[in-house]
């Protein structure tokens, strides 16, 4: 038993799990998958080489590296998954040869989907309503008071209309006032005059 371990992490992140071998001169790395209830699969092997030098891992079972990739060292191996998703939720383990092959306890990983909190969807809601209210604010501003303006100036327009028609009403009336008047005035003087004469 090498290693035992336990990650939680979210889709699009990058982990690593890491794996202690005993393996001295040469022999062989691979890493495994179990998931719930299924049969452990291989993933990838590489030769171990005490020299270390570069070797190629194998990949099984649909894996690619473009996805996984492993990594060897004196004391260790590692297996990175790059961008995880949810079916990358599993239990991994090494194992390592020598004779017999021994196998460690491994990681168990579990990719779970970013789940709101009540605390951010009562600031959501909060941020919501809030940027309601200045978008509101602005479209009242925006619309509703230059209809308004344009109300009161019209209102405006015809009162001064009303009263400009009342004071020309006015005037006309006075002057046939004075007319009328003038008339009953000048007739009044041509009747004491006839008197005077006889």
């Amino acid at each position: 038993m090498f290693s035992t371990a336990s990650i939680q992490t979210h889709p699009g992140q990058s982990v690593t799990m890491w794996c202690s071998h005993n393996i001295h001169v040469s022999g062989n790395l691979y890493w495994f998958k179990q998931s719930d209830g299924a049969v452990p699969i291989t993933i990838v092997h590489m030769l171990y080489t005490e020299s270390r030098q570069k070797v190629e891992p194998n990949y099984f079972n649909n894996f690619t590296k473009d996805h996984l990739v492993m990594d060897q060292y004196s004391k260790n191996t590692s297996l990175t998954i790059k961008k995880v998703n949810i079916s990358d939720s599993g239990f991994y383990f090494c194992g390592a040869t020598g004779y017999p092959m021994k196998f460690g306890n491994g990681t168990r990983l579990e990719v779970k989907d970013h789940e709101k909190s009540p605390v951010s969807e009562e600031c959501s809601r909060d941020i919501y309503f809030k940027l309601t209210l200045l978008f509101g604010g602005i479209i009242f501003f925006i619309c509703i008071i230059p209809l308004i303006l344009a109300i009161i100036r019209e209102h405006r327009r015809q009162k001064h209309k009303k009263v400009a028609e009342c004071q020309a009403q006015q005037h006309d009336d006075k002057e046939n006032d004075s007319v009328e008047y003038a008339a009953v005035y000048f007739s009044n003087q041509r009747t004491k005059k006839s008197r005077t004469t006889y």
